[in-house]
């Protein structure tokens, strides 16, 4: 006994050989491999930066202000692989004089 009910769909997986061959690949980096560098550079600096300071205030008597700077290097550098990995979306430039 069949159920008319159900029916597979009309786009179902079809095999290779049936399947259109896709057409030249024109995949267009969200930005340049120089700017993926010297970003990726930029933010892996703020990232050894915001670390040494975390570490620096938790071993001389500021626990908060360590905390909280180690926080923020976790963040960069989280930044940083995404950016190294091309998984950033858009590149954030961020520096203090």
């Amino acid at each position: 006994m069949t159920d008319q009910s159900y029916r597979e769909p009309e786009s179902a997986i079809q095999p290779a050989s049936v399947q259109p061959a896709p057409g030249p690949v024109a995949a267009r980096l969200p930005y340049s491999n120089n700017k993926r560098v010297g970003y990726g550079l930029l933010w892996a600096g703020w990232t050894t930066i915001l670390v040494v300071a975390g570490f620096s205030g938790l071993f001389g008597g500021q626990i908060l202000a360590g905390l909280i700077a180690l926080a923020f290097g976790a963040l960069a550098g989280r930044y940083a692989y995404r950016i190294w990995t091309w998984r950033a979306r858009r590149l954030l430039f961020f520096i203090i004089f």
